[in-house]
């Protein structure tokens, strides 16, 4: 779960080439894939373990609150980019979005990284019947 972040934060930094005039198959299009590329080596890990760290009568509920856990942190960060992008949606304000997501990403890695390890996860994780 470290990788993914790291991947999808390399997807936007390389859409920091948009420049005028703008080519989506040149420019956009390959961002676009490695950010969905490292958010399929986020997403399945990151279920796994949460799944996998509660009993199995309580699976639904692990799974809902994910669901909803995700969603609203979709939301929050599409409330919040208006705030760095500002008035206008311009270069200049997708730029500062794409660093600031991509900090974002790294420090996300980082948490990845330190706090998530197998360890833990075998003191939660409880045994199937």
């Amino acid at each position: 779960m470290t990788a993914g972040p790291l991947v999808v934060a390399a997807g936007f930094l390389s859409m920091l080439l948009i420049r005028d005039p703008f080519d989506y198959w040149t420019q956009l299009l390959p961002g676009t894939i490695v950010v969905g590329v490292g958010i399929a080596i986020t997403v399945a890990p990151l279920t796994s373990a949460i799944l996998g760290s509660i009993p199995p009568t309580q699976a639904g509920i692990a799974s809902a609150v994910n669901n909803a856990v995700s969603r609203v942190a979709g939301l929050v960060a599409i409330a919040c980019a208006g705030l760095i992008v500002g008035e206008h949606l311009d270069l200049a304000g997708l730029q500062r979005t794409i660093v600031v997501l991509a900090v974002l990403l790294v420090a996300g890695a980082a948490v990845s990284g330190i706090g998530i390890r197998d360890e833990f996860l075998a003191l939660r994780r409880v045994p199937r019947q």
